[in-house]
């Protein structure tokens, strides 16, 4: 058996921080954390078996802290935006349910991702559907969504980490290969704030990260 890759980084706090704060200051349908996971299912030719409450949703949103709302992501649409993280980026434990086939039918905005007999669909036009219904016809940071998302797994890298490491992170997490450029590049930008105040990536410290790092949140990049 191949021997098992040992993560060299991870997203550093401050990079987590700076997400939050970017992707909360965007009008952004929450839905689209689940879009994220059920066109990466179709690709991989798994999208019958795909469910709001595996894991890999689960572990996308989950956040210690809360007693009674143990989801937290910063994708809201509605409300003001203040610059600072808001009380609704909590989510209470229903939020799998409401992404169910049968729930989510009958969402304004993200219904077309399942159809009125149960189950999920992608539409041959997903992409401008997600595009005008889930960005609301604006491109959100990929660098954002890596340093949020990938804020539990471990990155394997050769070389000195930098900001497009967490991109490339995302791409592999959420299968956006090469070959999807034109795919990703419609909803997706590219671009790296120049804040010197924090690294992207820290080294990974078995000890500090036990218990908080997924063991099969592996990119190598």
């Amino acid at each position: 058996m191949p021997e098992a890759l040992m993560p060299t980084h991870v997203v550093s706090n401050g990079g987590v921080r700076w997400a939050i704060a970017t992707l909360g200051a965007q009008k952004l349908h929450p839905t689209f954390v689940m879009y994220l996971y059920l066109r990466k299912e179709q690709r991989a030719g798994r999208l019958d078996d795909a469910s709001a409450s595996s894991e890999e949703v689960l572990s996308l949103i989950r956040m210690p802290g809360n007693p009674t709302k143990p989801y937290y992501f910063p994708l809201i649409d509605r409300g003001e935006r203040t610059g600072s993280p808001l009380p609704s980026f909590w989510r209470a434990k229903n939020i799998p349910g409401s992404w169910s086939p049968g729930s989510i039918f009958r969402q304004k905005g993200g219904g077309w991702l399942g159809v009125a007999t149960g189950g999920y669909t992608l539409p041959d036009d997903h992409i401008e559907r997600a595009f005008t219904d889930l960005l609301y016809e604006t491109p959100v940071s990929a660098l954002a969504l890596g340093a949020y998302f990938l804020r539990n797994d471990g990155l394997v890298l050769a070389g000195a980490p930098a900001a497009l490491d967490v991109i490339a992170g995302f791409r592999a997490k959420f299968d956006y290969p090469d070959d999807a450029e034109e795919e990703f590049s419609r909803l997706f930008t590219t671009d790296v704030p120049d804040d010197g105040s924090f690294t992207w990536l820290e080294p990974f410290a078995p000890a500090a990260h036990s218990g908080s790092l997924l063991t099969d949140g592996m990119s190598d990049v």
